[in-house]
């Protein structure tokens, strides 16, 4: 199975992340609450001022999406964050949501020529924290998505930048977050590493994705693979983080893939395209709505997973397509 994108919340995606947020928050207070949650919203750049469509005090953090990094000098591509989104910072203020920019690199090649660098590290160490004393932010969160293989060298110079970021963030009064795919198939992290981190935002979706051999759940709660809710979880426990520095982000989109037939795990006969849940005129680009797809061909739900799904035939053959509903992300909230 090819990685290159797995994890990755293409431009559509996060919209629907954001815009269905809210029904997250409502959908809490049908479960048992724990002692102590916390709700966290991504706000994507591309968005624009949709925010002022929101209510911002229904999160307790909103992150700002997204800030890029790369080797050129400055190494970081603010996306004009903060001075042209001063709105949104103070709107976000007055309605008691804290506010962090997202730092996002996803290739891992660039990944082994800054981390390996000591005089790079050095340099976006320096760029992120100017970019944050230009602001009032909390702090800041690193969304490093690697899934090919890096070298020791790399590995051990991220570990030591966390170290030295945390200290200068704490010597601030600034909180560190990161985004930790399900399984780390890179192995960036180890217990030391994960010290360093004030929270630690699990990967809860792509169990099966665009690229899947077989059609299934978007988001596993409870299962043997690695990418399942509670696996994922006990190895991040193991690695002795504390319950309650985890967040577990859950997904508001799916996908449909040309299957074989209409069985759960069918094998795919090509590459899924996202879904959302409800139509959304703003993404022309996505072809398809859950809601309506089940309004035209019915509703299923997997025994197994919890997961709803359709499946229709038609002239090329089945069609399957998962997605999350009240149902399925009440279950992952409690």
């Amino acid at each position: 199975m090819s990685y290159s994108n797995k994890g990755r919340i293409t431009p559509w995606a996060a919209l629907v992340v954001l815009a269905l947020c809210i029904a997250g928050v409502l959908l809490l207070n049908k479960t048992t609450k724990p002692a102590y949650y916390q709700v966290w919203g991504y706000y994507p750049s591309w968005l624009k001022d949709d925010w002022r469509k929101i209510d911002l005090g229904l999160y307790d953090q909103i992150l700002f999406f997204d800030i890029p990094v790369g080797t050129d000098s400055p190494m970081i591509r603010s996306n004009g964050f903060p001075e042209n989104w001063q709105p949104l910072i103070a709107a976000a203020k007055k309605r008691g949501a804290r506010l962090q920019p997202t730092f996002t690199l996803f290739d891992a090649g660039t990944f082994e020529n800054i981390f390996s660098n000591q005089n790079l590290r050095k340099s976006l160490q320096a760029d992120m924290l100017a970019l944050l004393e230009q602001t009032d932010a909390t702090g800041m969160q690193l969304d490093f998505e690697i899934f090919g293989p890096v070298s020791k060298t790399s590995t051990s110079g991220y570990r030591a930048f966390l170290k030295t970021i945390k200290d200068a963030l704490a010597a601030r009064n600034k909180k560190l977050s990161i985004f930790v795919l399900t399984e780390d198939s890179a192995g960036l992290y180890d217990e030391e590493a994960l010290k360093q981190p004030d929270y630690i935002v699990i990967q809860g979706y792509d169990a099966h994705w665009k690229g899947s051999a077989n059609s299934g759940s978007v988001a596993q709660l409870r299962g043997t693979t690695a990418d399942s809710w509670n696996t994922s979880l006990n190895h991040y426990l193991s690695l002795g983080v504390s319950r309650n520095k985890i967040l577990m982000s859950v997904p508001y989109f799916g996908y449909e893939w040309p299957t074989l037939n209409d069985t759960p795990g069918s094998l795919t006969r090509g590459t899924g395209q996202e879904i959302s849940f409800a139509p959304l005129a703003s993404a022309p680009e996505v072809k398809a709505s859950a809601l309506a797809r089940i309004k035209q061909y019915g509703m299923r739900r997997d025994p197994q997973t919890g997961s709803p799904y359709y499946a229709y035939q038609d002239e090329t053959g089945w069609h399957q397509g998962w997605f999350e509903d009240e149902e399925s992300l009440s279950a992952k909230f409690a």
